[in-house]
């Protein structure tokens, strides 16, 4: 079931509870023939990228926040040259240089968890379309059967028909069933094309010809739904990430809206007299204390929070329902599977001795194939419904990114 997860630590200690760094990242990447062909992928590419931007832009934030400035004067008076050069520096008093670093420790994690989002769903859709393409082959290919049958069948009738043992009625008829069939194959060969397009747009380099190499079978026997699987979803951890990050940047403007004193040295040359100086400047927030900027970035973040609960409720209720969706899915194609065992040939070659027999008529015979190609075509769709429901639950779950095919 859902639940309400709360807020247990700070920004800081989010940043101490990353599992996955950004070098260990580097070298967990697939080598898989699937993650290959989405690595190609454009939008892939940008992520990577705003990844290794992210990388050098936490990098940044380690930095110190105050570079020392250095001041030199020189002036003529009289027969006297008078100069003086100092050296300055901005104390970050409050440590503002930690803030900074943990808001880039956050964000290179929330880039992370954005790319492996990215990549679970560009997989999650590529095996969609190569479930959708199998579905329509293996229908285009029934339908194709189909047709087969009752030119083969046409030409029996025909025969017959010369030689008269059957009525012009019976041509007639397969006639009729060829015309459908013929509408039929046409519109499962334009599904078939269009799904091939869909997997080469998402796969530049599968072919039809590799589908017999490529395996979308999970090989999972026991399933079950896990609530902390929901949790690690890099959706869930980008949401979060979201949040902690906005956290981190109300702390920030805290202390931004600080004072930090600054404090210079100097030394020079006035007429014949040498001088040494010391300086000390702090802001006075007396005319804005910006209060109001530190109640927004506060208010951000507590909507930040809520976001990421709406996204942990929406991924654990989803997941919940894709489950039962796979239990029902499973179950029926199970049972279609064990209905049809060792029926489908049997059925084929019954209705031929039958028919050619005359123990049935040709009318009630194109009914019986026409019977029989819908129940193979009802399996090849509750198998398309089992896969898709599969896919569904595993992407829900997080755990996608498990599985190399």
């Amino acid at each position: 079931m859902y639940k309400y997860i709360k807020n247990t630590g700070t920004c800081l200690s989010f940043c101490l509870l990353v599992s996955i760094s950004y070098a260990a990242y580097s070298k967990q990447k697939s080598e898989s023939w699937l993650d290959t062909q989405i690595n190609k992928d454009p939008e892939i590419i940008e992520a990577r990228e705003l990844l290794i931007a992210s990388n050098h832009h936490a990098k940044s934030l380690t930095q110190a926040i105050y570079n020392p400035e250095l001041d030199a004067s020189f002036e003529k008076e009289g027969d006297f040259n008078n100069y003086s050069i100092g050296l300055s520096q901005t104390i970050d008093f409050w440590d503002k240089r930690s803030a900074n670093t943990s808001i880039g420790e956050i964000t290179l994690y929330a880039s992370q968890q954005h790319l492996l989002n990215l990549i679970d769903s560009k997989k999650a859709d590529a095996l969609i379309a190569l479930t959708n393409w199998q579905s329509a082959k293996d229908t285009a290919q029934l339908s194709t059967e189909r047709e087969s049958q009752l030119q083969t069948l046409l030409s029996i009738v025909e025969d017959k028909q010369k030689a008269g043992i059957l009525e012009p009625l019976d041509a007639e008829l397969v006639y009729l069933n060829l015309s459908q069939v013929f509408s039929e194959i046409a519109e499962y060969q334009i599904e078939l094309k269009n799904a091939e397009v869909k997997v080469k747009e998402l796969l530049p380099d599968w072919t039809p010809e590799l589908a017999s190499k490529i395996s979308i079978d999970f090989d999972v026997e026991n399933y079950s739904y896990k609530a902390e699987w929901i949790e690690q979803h890099p959706q869930v951890q980008l949401a979060k990430a979201k949040w902690k990050e906005q956290q981190a940047k109300a702390q920030l403007t805290t202390i931004e809206n600080k004072a930090n004193p600054t404090i210079g040295i100097s030394a020079g040359k006035n007429s014949d007299d040498n001088i040494v100086g010391l300086t000390f400047s702090m802001p006075l927030n007396i005319r804005n204390n910006y209060s109001d900027a530190t109640k927004a970035a506060y208010s951000e973040a507590v909507a930040a929070e809520a976001y990421f609960q709406s996204i942990y409720r929406k991924r654990s209720f989803e997941a919940q329902a894709n489950y039962e969706s796979l239990m029902i899915s499973k179950k029926y194609y199970q049972r279609w599977q064990n209905l049809m065992q060792n029926r489908i040939d049997n059925s084929a070659r019954l209705l031929n001795a039958r028919w050619e027999a005359g123990d049935i008529n040709t009318s009630d015979y194109l009914i019986a194939l026409s019977q029989r190609a819908d129940g193979l075509h009802s399996g090849i769709q509750l198998e398309k419904q089992f896969r898709l429901s599969e896919i569904a639950f595993i992407w829900s779950m997080g755990q996608l990114s498990k599985f190399k095919i």
